[in-house]
């Protein structure tokens, strides 16, 4: 009697332990296609050589990172060939800008991002 309570209280540790990876590795993955698609809709405003900070908010660089749920997770997938790419200052920003802002303090890839206070951003 007791060794099956036993196996039990083990197999539903292993289910745990097993759903919890799932679930960090899908959030991890979930991080990756977030940054990736902001690379693709946001370079207009995030890479070094150009520009604008200030991205319409109805379109689709601010959908993607308002939409997004792994905004700092973001940060840490960030790859050497896109740090050479982008502007971290400019990507706060962005973030700021959009309605879906990094956390002052936070540490983006090295950067530690500011407190925004102006100008500020626009009413959605």
């Amino acid at each position: 009697m007791a060794s099956s309570k036993v196996m039990w209280v083990f197999c539903l540790l292993a289910l745990l332990a097993f759903t919890s990876c799932s679930y960090h590795v899908r959030a991890e993955d979930h991080a990756t296609k977030e940054k990736n698609e902001v690379m693709e809709y946001c370079k207009r405003y995030i890479f070094k050589n150009y520009g604008d900070q200030f991205p319409d908010p109805h379109r689709k660089c601010c959908q993607t990172v308002r939409e997004s749920r792994h905004i700092h997770a973001m940060c840490q997938k960030f790859t050497h060939a896109d740090l050479h790419k982008i502007s971290l200052a400019k990507w706060a920003h962005v973030t700021y800008w959009c309605g879906n802002r990094l956390h002052p303090g936070t540490n983006c890839a090295g950067f530690i991002v500011p407190d925004y206070s102006a100008p500020s951003p626009p009413e959605h």
